[in-house]
């Protein structure tokens, strides 16, 4: 009986599909050569402008790449190969969940010579055709939310139907139920599913300080995304970077007495800003 229960747990572990980076993003592409001809076993690199970050991969014979499981911020793309002039694509902003299609095209050259590409305009996203809506950071801390609840800010994704809550209670999407919602806080499942029906007092609460942005998935999202028919929503949480920042000087500003106090915290505040 031991033995047969190992064995089931074995296969049932082998069985598992690899966890999806809800939370991530990703960078896929083409390289070609000017006449259009795919570009096998280019480089391509990409190097997070903010905390420096560093992924490669090559290009496969057809040309294609893919760069998956980054985290969310700004990046800084380059595609060589000997032969050719390097192209480089700068500011690449992504979000939670996007994917974001790329395509270099290489020129004869040496390559110690670059073609540089500012990416800050939105690319066409050829990978996915899913309706979603993402809440940027300036969204949550400058937009009105009652009770400085986050998921009241879900009502701006699409075809998102109050009921007058304003709450991931009283939010649901496209005519499903609100227990149809899936959650997910940095990738990690936070739906509280019990008995059948998510319970009120278990769904996702966090800060709305801790978070960075989140993604609201509402229909003709990949299998990958979730488990219900609801909206897909991914929290992802604040990050480090290379540079100090934060919001503790604003949450002292009004007691300076105590700030006086403290010459210690004074001195990190004018780090801060």
């Amino acid at each position: 009986m031991i033995r047969t229960v190992v064995v089931a747990a074995v296969v049932l572990l082998l069985a598992q599909p690899g966890a999806a980076q809800s939370d991530r993003a990703t960078i896929s592409g083409t390289v070609t050569d000017t006449s259009g001809a795919a570009v096998p076993n280019a480089l391509v690199e990409a190097t997070s402008a903010q905390t420096g970050l560093h992924r490669t991969t090559n290009s496969t014979a057809s040309g294609t790449y893919r760069l998956a499981g980054l985290p969310i911020g700004t990046y800084n793309l380059k595609v060589s190969k000997t032969g050719f002039r390097a192209t480089a694509f700068d500011n690449i902003v992504l979000t939670v969940g996007e994917e974001r299609t790329m395509d270099a095209r290489l020129e004869i050259g040496s390559i110690s010579q670059s073609i540089e590409v500012n990416a800050s305009a939105e690319a066409v996203n050829r990978s996915s055709a899913e309706v979603s809506g993402v809440i940027g950071s300036e969204q949550i801390r400058d937009m009105p939310s009652d009770g400085r609840d986050w998921s009241s800010l879900m009502a701006l994704a699409p075809g998102a139907i109050d009921d007058g809550g304003s709450d991931q209670h009283s939010i649901r999407f496209n005519g499903n139920s609100r227990d149809d919602n899936n959650f997910t806080f940095d990738g990690v499942d936070a739906s509280g599913v019990q008995e059948g029906p998510q319970k009120s007092d278990a769904r996702l609460n966090i800060s709305l300080e801790a978070i960075a942005e989140f993604r609201v998935s509402t229909s003709v999202y990949t299998a990958e995304s979730g488990s219900s028919a609801g909206a897909q929503v991914n929290v992802v949480s604040k990050t480090g970077t290379n540079q100090f920042h934060g919001g503790v000087c604003s949450s002292f500003s009004a007691t300076r007495i105590w700030i006086a106090a403290r010459p210690s915290i004074r001195s990190v505040c004018r780090r801060l800003r």
